[in-house]
């Protein structure tokens, strides 16, 4: 039986590509363009709080404080795009979809 990913990873999987596309934009300021699109979907589907984080971390924030207003899922993105800045290795691959294999143990698991 496969293992199912922690809830973090999960988390971080599935926003991969905002993960990785704001700290290419952090890093490289031509590649906020191809942000912006992804921010604004963000903010008009009521994601308002973790739009105004990623846009502090675009500004130059790196404080702690930017998790306080988050939930929890949203603390686990931004935590995700600060440890992509200090070690790119740390970054999710956006490519790699969510695994399928993982779904069956916890719907197993929610049924039991």
């Amino acid at each position: 039986m496969a293992l199912m990913p922690s809830r973090e990873q999960q988390i971080i999987q599935a926003h991969a590509e905002l993960i990785v596309s704001a700290v290419e934009a952090c890093q490289n300021r031509e590649q906020r363009a191809r942000l912006e699109p992804i921010l604004e979907a963000g903010a008009s589907y009521g994601q308002e709080k973790l739009v105004a984080a990623i846009r502090k971390i675009l500004g130059g924030s790196r404080d702690a404080a930017l998790l306080q207003p988050l939930d929890a899922d949203d603390a686990v993105i931004v935590q995700a795009i600060l440890r992509g800045l200090q070690d790119p290795r740390t970054l999710p691959d956006p490519n790699a979809g969510p695994d399928p294999g993982a779904a069956a143990p916890g719907l197993a698991h929610m049924i039991h």
